[in-house]
């Protein structure tokens, strides 16, 4: 377990952390403390973000895995490479609220 630091450097971006969610877009940041349910989903078409991880353990090795899949992953999938990068998925996909 971890805690995360993430900064939109482009694009717009939904979050939750815990039952509180927030919409965030360039120049923004949030921080995810570990051992509390968090999610977030891209919003606009592109999008960059700097994640901090604190300490590493296999999130980076995560990160990595998703961005080199050619496909979108199934929820089997995804909860296998979770699972390979000891984390596990504790609740449904996050949906944008308009």
């Amino acid at each position: 377990m971890q805690d995360e630091i993430f900064y939109v450097i482009e694009g717009s971006y939904y979050f939750q952390v815990g039952d509180v969610k927030f919409s965030l877009s360039k120049g923004d940041s949030i921080f995810l403390p570990r051992k509390v349910p968090h999610a977030w989903t891209q919003e606009s078409e592109k999008g960059k973000m700097t994640v901090i991880m604190q300490p590493a353990g296999k999130l980076e090795n995560f990160f990595v895995t998703v961005a080199a899949l050619d496909h979108e992953p199934t929820p089997k999938e995804m909860e296998k490479i979770f699972a390979d990068n000891d984390m596990q998925i504790v609740g449904p996909p996050l949906k944008i609220q308009n």
